[in-house]
């Protein structure tokens, strides 16, 4: 596992920036401070999700030695570690679990379709996404990273990438081809609920504008 820091810093008057000093061209953007961690961890979803490899993270104290890093600390950045989990091989584990649990485990996972032991990984993974803050990607056969945003479609970046750096600025619009990708993903009955989320974000925005438009 992997720990990667981001900087998140702020202007008068603007939204939260979030920068990774060891992931150039990782970034996103928040309007509120509560969501800063989540847009951090879809920044690095969607990046990562593009890459054939990561470079290794810097601990915290190699960070302090970069004068670029203090810099930004100085200027009134704050610094947020998101942990990343690549999954990759399977080995066996031995666990002690409850008869009653295991029970139940198995009833729920005929019910889905899926294994013993790929319901026990899927809510391990779920605790860890949500309890833990960690980014949990998977590598699929071509050798890529994939994650709880799917971001293998060019079109499916593109709405992501409007919704996070958009701010609440009426004057600010997602483009045609933007919101037309966004409406497609809402539509489709296998994207995903966070895939969907971000088509919203950005369908959104595309709303405002217009509403702006009329009132001139």
């Amino acid at each position: 596992m992997n720990t990667y820091f981001a900087l998140v810093h702020k202007d008068v008057d603007s939204a939260f920036g979030i920068s990774f000093p060891d992931l150039p061209g990782c970034f996103s953007a928040a309007d509120e401070e509560d969501d800063v961690f989540r847009q951090a961890q879809t920044a690095l979803t969607l990046f990562a999700s593009d890459q054939d490899t990561l470079p290794a993270a810097r601990t915290l104290s190699q960070l302090r030695a970069d004068a670029e890093v203090c810099a930004e600390i100085d200027g009134g950045a704050f610094v947020i570690a998101v942990p990343l989990v690549i999954v990759t091989r399977k080995l066996r584990y031995n666990l002690m679990l409850g008869s009653d649990l295991v029970e139940a485990v198995d009833f729920a996972a005929r019910a889905i379709g899926v294994s013993r032991s790929e319901f026990v990984s899927d809510a391990i993974g779920h605790r860890l996404t949500t309890q833990a803050g960690a980014v949990l990607l998977r590598i699929g056969s071509s050798g890529k990273f994939f994650g709880a945003i799917d971001g293998s479609s060019k079109s499916a970046k593109s709405v992501a990438a409007s919704a996070l750096t958009q701010t609440k600025s009426a004057k600010e619009t997602s483009s045609k081809k933007v919101a037309s990708a966004a409406a497609k993903i809402l539509k489709s009955k296998t994207a995903s609920k966070a895939a969907k989320s971000v088509a919203a974000s950005a369908l959104t925005q595309k709303t405002k504008a217009k509403k702006a438009a009329k009132k001139k």
